[in-house]
């Protein structure tokens, strides 16, 4: 019997169940890796709109820093102005929610603005 050159079946099907298991799991490294990436982007848009809020408040007299909430096209923010007790400076809290797939997203912001 001469001896033929070339792969088995059984090699053929272990490469094809090796290429498969590495497939896969580029496949769920990929979906992760969207989520992530629109994870990042949802925390980006809120930290910009909590920084433009702050920088409003801090724009005003410690007097008239009100907490209040406002819609920021699909975003829900709302923030509370605390004073310390020598009414030197104001703790501001904001909270923005965004919507996600299957919910919302409730992302916190804290800083202090010093009176002038």
């Amino acid at each position: 019997m001469r001896s033929e050159r070339g792969f088995t079946v059984v090699e053929v099907l272990i490469a094809v169940l090796v290429l498969t298991v590495g497939l896969l799991g580029m496949v769920t490294t990929a979906a992760l890796t969207t989520r992530m990436i629109a994870q990042g982007q949802r925390y980006s848009e809120a930290s910009a709109i909590a920084n433009e809020r702050f920088e409003i408040l801090r724009s005003r007299p410690c007097s008239e820093m009100t907490g209040g909430s406002a819609q920021v096209g699909r975003f829900s923010v709302s923030w509370t102005v605390t004073p310390d007790a020598a009414d030197t400076w104001r703790r501001v809290d904001v909270t923005v929610v965004s919507p996600v797939a299957g919910g919302t997203r409730t992302d916190k912001f804290t800083t202090i603005i010093a009176c002038r």
